[in-house]
């Protein structure tokens, strides 16, 4: 009997939403240097962080076809990587 394929995240779709993340992050980096805005520095900080995260493991799924780090892990880092990022929006719009 065969065991069942391992399910991993799809690396086209990381690809995606890295871009989703990083583009704006990168702009908010640029505002926020721009304005000089600590708000917009930390949550395009945050957003880039996981952009370049989540790229770093597609590549690797596309080699191995293994995820380089645990969801359970990248789950913690995503939700610490979006507690920065609401707290650069909180100052962003709060001065």
């Amino acid at each position: 009997m065969q065991q069942p394929r391992p399910r991993v995240p799809s690396p086209n779709m990381n690809f995606v939403i890295a871009a989703l993340l990083g583009i704006p992050g990168l702009l908010n980096i640029y505002g926020g240097i721009t304005r000089s805005s600590v708000g917009d520095i930390l949550s395009g900080a945050a957003a880039l962080v996981y952009a370049v995260l989540l790229v770093r493991d597609a590549i690797h799924i596309r080699k191995t076809g293994l995820p380089a780090i645990p969801q359970a892990r990248m789950l913690l880092i995503g939700f610490g990587c979006l507690t920065v990022y609401l707290i650069g929006m909180f100052m962003k719009h709060s001065g």
